[in-house]
């Protein structure tokens, strides 16, 4: 019974420290969506289900901090990331809504600047939620560890 218990840790704690390795993906998510298919971010019933994945992954990170050995800096905290992204998201909607009426466009890319300036606050905010959701947590977590 002791044997079994004592693998059963071990197996969690190799788990834990797979979850650490994978880090990058927790920071990485919410921006790839964003990337890829914003209207994901917006319906009721695709956000619901990220962010509930978002929660459960936050509590495993939670279960890992209070069982991992504390190393600097703390990767795990990058599964907090998408939370972080998805609050980030939807507070930027609320002025971009209020202001423009609708939601923000994928721009197209460009290689050279057009002089097209109707897109200009699309740009925008997608340059400042990526800044936001992947700069700013890296440079946190790797200062304040």
């Amino acid at each position: 019974m002791r044997n079994e218990l004592k693998n059963s840790v071990q197996i969690f704690i190799k788990s834990i420290m797979m979850f650490k390795e994978l880090s990058f993906i927790g920071l990485l998510l919410i921006p790839l969506i964003f990337t890829i298919n914003r209207k994901v971010l917006r319906e009721p019933k695709p956000f619901l289900i990220i962010l509930s994945f978002s929660v459960l992954v936050s509590i495993i990170a939670l279960r890992g901090m209070n069982s991992g050995t504390s190393d600097s800096p703390n990767f795990i905290l990058f599964w907090f990331c998408p939370l972080y992204s998805l609050l980030i998201y939807r507070l930027m909607l609320i002025p971009f809504w209020a202001r423009k009426k609708r939601d923000p466009k994928i721009p197209p890319r460009e290689l050279f600047y057009s002089g097209n300036v109707s897109l200009f606050a699309d740009k925008f905010f997608g340059f400042v939620f990526m800044l936001l959701s992947t700069l700013l947590p890296m440079i946190l977590i790797i200062k304040l560890s």
